[in-house]
């Protein structure tokens, strides 16, 4: 090293100097140093001088290189004619055991001038032992042979004076020229575990029985080699070296000092200490220098205890691509100088996850695998509740802290949050939460007067957390305020209920968790209040402790559904485990049912919720329309298990329609008076107000408090309009009766015209349902085997439901408008029954008002058949049409040749005719269809489908027999 530093000029003055004294010997240890890749161009322009000036004075220059073998063979590579030039090699083989014998047996004599005496002799079974543990190192690059020896008796001395240092304590007659069994080979394990201090404090820790076991089993096979040394037999191979795998907070670090000093206290590390170090302190800046950071760090922690956290950092990539040779030498190096055999005087503990960890070792030195056990590891789990509570006590009393019995409640309750966290930190969260409860109890005190601060600190639950009683407090978690007037009553008395068996558990001591859902479906038209009551849920679960905050993350299934395959799964894991110690609300989330990658976030979603790891750490609501809803429940059996607990959000009434109009519209400007509209129920204008918005529901685009809001605007907006204009001498503040009925009319003039191309008997404008986005043409993503096909309805059943539903909602008011002249005057609007506030919708597959669930699920089957149908045949055309032309392009090549052309033209005339039969088909459904759309009794624009001997509407109401279609057609 020295010769690469100083670099070509130095050496040569070096040369120059010996040859002046009439020649020498150049003696260069370390020699593989001068190639090595780190050193540079310095060292190889030295080795190149050396070598010149050793060939042009042979006989007065005399150079001799030293080094390990191994390493050398690179040395000789860097120019092909070294080897002629040091012709000479010298191996120097390691000491066998007899030679280290006398190695010993001299070194003894000699430091104690033969006077010293040992436990059965110099040749006697317990030097036997110590040579054979020290040869055991024997092979490898750290094994130093005779210096070796020299450690061994060092460690023999020291052990023998911690011995008579316990003897003088204890009174006893001291023989200091006396080596015992104990000083020769170490304590007996078994006894030496039971008086081992760093062995009682493992034992006191909390938690950690499996590293306590795996402690265990480690002394006992420590203690069965130590039994068959002294029988003359093999120990069972064994490494010190360790991997200790778990989340932070877990004790890692404490545990690797008191295994140290136990391996220590057994005999088996010189030292015991702790040397905590990190990836960054081996990884050099530079190519080469790794390694020698790498070698220094093993060499100084020689007898001691190197734990690497995040060992999974020193991971150099995929083995397949360009790895990172910086982190590549530091696994090499330790490879190199580590072996992990019995009698090495050295324990490397690898800490870090898991999962990285095993991934670090697929990538990395394949005999690093040897030297750790993978498949064995000390693995630290997290503390649960009751531990956690014992850490703190034990903390509390170390800093001579008092608690009262609300402190350590209110301690658990901040703690049972935090486990529900994704970056839970264990023991750190007891460390914050001690650190929090001291700042608030100094504040606390300081504000007390001087005679009144007592100098005894006791800790009260405000000062673990100020809030710590909340929903305890009357009315706290009341969610009545947040939800009245917006969702049904039995709504928030459903949430009240999970309030009182939460209380009620915690008074029985019944876990609460037992008792109260965390997983939910909502289901429901648009605007009923869904995504509201999602949020007060947030509210009421944090406030009774289920979750560790009151933040609800929304987001939809499309959110959740990727582009490709491969995709959904990572989208939907990340998402779920973001929302940890949280409320996920998913919306639209019957669109699973409809994506072909549907199926692989559902089943990524089934397997998260029914990890015992996860189960109540998050509260999943999901949300969409009723039918719809009910059919991706249908669709996934097991995830009906998971689900079992419905909301059904109905729409809003008229009357609370009104109700929420009102409130609106005061909302928007404190000022407003426009109570007097809606004071009296009984009134002509608010009956009227109150058939409007009972037409308006009739609309499959209804979408209740969305649609009310919309409609305060307009209101609120039509008043400006008129205030601004100075023609009309209008109160700003003062909303009338005509103003709302104005326009709710045309609101519900605009929504209704969108419908009315649906009656008409153009084809292009009706609306096609086109099968789900990406799945295959055979049928729906989704089905479910077990569900048996509905039977078809008979005639009269059909004609029967049609009588009684048309009974129902065919019945028109006519209301008279003065206020509007551009508005049309006389508008029929349906009114129907009380029944028909649950008006149906389009989008939300409910059909018309009156079907029953199994004639409505066996018509939107047969449509969907047909629209299978249609894009198949559709498909079949472009294909035969594709094929006509290429048969035609070939007969008209072959014109005047053989007998082929008469072939091609038989096929393109049954590709003609199948053309033909194909367009007749469709020729007669549309005139079909047509008629049936223009003189059948359904008027709201759903198209027929086949059903039994007839037809029916895809809304399920209205039916026509087969045997009246002649007469429809003519």
């Amino acid at each position: 090293m020295e010769v690469a530093a100083g670099g070509a000029k130095e050496i040569k003055q070096e040369i120059q100097e010996i040859l002046r004294k009439g020649g020498g010997v150049l003696f260069i240890d370390e020699a593989y140093l001068l190639t090595a890749e780190y050193i540079g161009g310095l060292g190889r322009r030295a080795l190149d001088i050396i070598l010149t000036e050793l060939e042009n004075n042979i006989g007065k220059l005399t150079g001799v290189f030293v080094g390990y073998k191994k390493e050398l063979e690179p040395f000789f590579e860097h120019n092909p004619g070294l080897s002629t030039r040091i012709p000479y090699s010298v191996n120097f083989s390691d000491f066998s055991d007899g030679e280290l014998w006398n190695i010993l047996n001299n070194l003894i004599a000699t430091q104690y001038q033969g006077k010293m005496r040992v436990q059965g002799g110099m040749g006697g079974l317990y030097v036997r032992i110590a040579i054979r543990r020290l040869a055991q190192g024997r092979g490898s690059r750290a094994f130093g042979n005779a210096r070796a020896v020299e450690n061994l008796l060092a460690a023999i001395a020291n052990r023998q004076a911690r011995r008579l240092q316990r003897e003088r304590l204890e009174g006893r007659e001291l023989d200091c020229l006396f080596l015992t069994q104990t000083d020769l080979i170490g304590p007996d394990p078994t006894e030496a575990s039971k008086s081992s201090l760093a062995w009682g404090e493992l034992q006191k820790l909390v938690g950690l029985s499996q590293v306590k076991d795996c402690v265990n089993r480690m002394i006992g096979l420590i203690s069965r080699n130590y039994t068959r040394e002294l029988g003359e037999k093999k120990p069972l191979k064994i490494s010190l070296n360790q991997l200790f795998i778990g989340p932070p907070g877990t004790g890692k670090t404490t545990v690797a000092g008191l295994y140290g000093q136990i391996l220590a206290d057994l005999g088996y590390l010189s030292n015991g200490e702790v040397v905590l170090k990190t990836p960054a302190d081996f990884v050099g800046d530079c190519l080469g220098k790794s390694e020698i950071q790498t070698r220094k760090i093993l060499e100084a922690t020689v007898g001691k205890v190197l734990v690497i956290d995040e060992a999974y950092m020193l991971d150099a990539g995929d083995r397949g691509k360009d790895q990172d040779k910086f982190k590549t030498g530091v696994i090499d190096t330790l490879v190199s100088m580590v072996q992990g055999v019995p009698g090495e005087d050295r324990c490397i503990i690898l800490v870090g996850y898991e999962d990285k960890i095993k991934t670090m070792f697929s990538n990395v030195n394949g005999g690093l695998s040897r030297r750790f056990p993978v498949e064995r590891p000390f693995r630290f789990d997290n503390f649960d509740l009751k531990q956690l509570e014992l850490i703190l006590k034990k903390k509390l009393k170390e800093s001579d802290l008092e608690y009262s019995l609300e402190a350590i409640e209110a301690s658990k309750a901040i703690f049972e949050r935090a486990l529900m966290r994704p970056n839970f930190t264990n023991a750190g969260e007891v460390d914050g939460c001690l650190a929090t409860a001291i700042l608030n109890y100094e504040g606390r005190i300081s504000k007390l007067p001087s005679h009144e601060q007592a100098l005894d600190a006791v800790l009260e639950a405000v000062d673990f957390d100020p809030d710590w009683d909340r929903g305890m407090r009357n009315g706290e978690l009341d969610c009545r305020p947040a939800l009245e007037g917006r969702v049904s009553t039995s709504i928030i008395d459903t949430l009240s209920g999970f309030q009182k068996r939460c209380f009620g558990a915690r008074k029985s001591h019944i876990n609460p968790r037992d008792v109260v859902p965390t997983n939910f479906i909502f289901k429901g038209p648009a605007g009923t209040g869904k995504t509201i009551t999602a949020q007060q849920m947030g509210k009421l679960f944090y406030g009774m402790g289920f979750i560790s905050t009151d933040q609800v993350v929304e987001c939809s299934a499309g959110d959740l559904l990727g582009q490709y395959v491969g995709q959904t799964a990572p989208r939907t894991k990340q998402k779920l485990e973001e929302s940890l110690g949280q409320v996920l609300f998913i919306d639209e989330a019957y669109r699973f049912s409809r994506s072909q990658y549907g199926q692989e976030a559902l089943d990524e979603l089934i397997n998260f919720l029914t990890k015992p790891a996860n189960v109540g750490r998050v509260v999943v609501i999901m949300a969409g329309y009723t039918w719809e809803m009910n059919t991706l429940m249908s669709t996934s059996p097991v995830l009906a298990g998971i689900f079992q607990d419905d909301i059904i959000f109905e729409n809003i009434p008229p009357d609370e329609c009104i109700s929420l109009l009102a409130r609106e519209l005061i909302n928007a400007n404190e000022g407003i008076d426009a109570r007097g509209v809606f004071a009296d129920s009984t009134s002509e204008d608010y009956i009227k107000i109150r058939r409007l918005f009972r037409s308006m529901q009739s609309i499959p685009s209804w979408s209740n408090a969305r649609d009310v809001k919309h409609l305060a605007k307009k209101i609120l907006s039509k008043n400006l309009e008129l205030t601004s204009d100075g023609s009309l001498e209008v109160d700003p503040l003062l909303i009338s009766s005509q103003q709302v009925i104005d326009c709710m009319l045309q609101m519900l003039k605009q929504q209704a015209g969108r419908y009315k191309h649906l009656g008409t008997g153009d084809k292009s404008q009706v609306p096609f349902m086109e099968p789900p986005l990406g799945a295959p043409a055979t049928g729906p993503v989704l089905t479910n085997p077990r569900l048996a096909q509905l039977p078809a309805a008979t005639d009269s059943e059909m004609r029967t439901s049609t009588a009684e539903a048309r009974s129902n909602i065919e019945i028109g008011i006519n209301i008279d408008t003065k206020a509007s002249a551009t508005a049309t005057t006389n508008i029929d609007i349906l009114d129907g029954s009380e029944n028909t506030r649950h008006g149906h919708s389009h989008r939300e597959g409910s059909g018309e008002i009156g079907v029953s669930k199994a004639v409505l699920v066996r018509v939107l089957a047969a449509h969907q058949a047909v629209i299978i149908k249609r894009n198949q045949r559709g498909l079949d055309h472009e294909r035969l049409c594709h094929e006509l032309l290429e048969s035609e392009n070939a007969m008209k090549q072959h014109e005047g040749g053989s007998g082929d052309g008469e072939g091609l033209e038989a096929k393109c005339n049954e590709i003609r005719e199948k053309l033909r039969d194909i367009e007749k088909e469709m020729q007669d459904e549309d005139r079909l269809h047509q008629t049936l759309a223009a003189h059948g009794p359904c008027k709201n624009g759903y198209e027929y489908v086949r059903d039994g001997s007839g037809y029916r509407c895809t809304g399920g109401l209205h039916f026509i027999a087969g045997s009246e279609i002649p007469q429809l057609c003519s």
